[in-house]
């Protein structure tokens, strides 16, 4: 999880894209919210010009949304592997 800290130290944006309620009943601190079926419609304001972590509870959903992002030609995204879970210390 070093990485994952080091990445948002250095500026990339947090982007939880887990659906609302779910975000809502357990937040990510400093992350902003995109379910990923926004993102997969193009329904979002995310920025272009700095580096994306995404995660989600264990990693699944954030590795789909990052496909979208990079198809679409945002860059770098970073996929938080274990999601949530493992940021909690749980692993996946």
């Amino acid at each position: 999880m070093e990485r994952y800290h080091e990445l948002l130290e250095g500026g990339a944006l947090a982007v939880d894209v887990r659906a609302e309620p779910l975000f809502k009943a357990r937040p990510t601190p400093g992350a902003v919210n995109v379910p990923w079926a926004r993102i997969q419609e193009g329904d979002h304001d995310l920025p272009k010009d700095r580096p994306l972590v995404l995660l989600c509870e264990v990693g699944q959903m954030s590795r789909v949304a990052a496909l979208y992002l990079e198809a679409d030609g945002y860059g770098p995204v970073y996929v938080l592997e274990g999601g949530l879970r493992a940021l909690d210390g749980g692993g996946a």
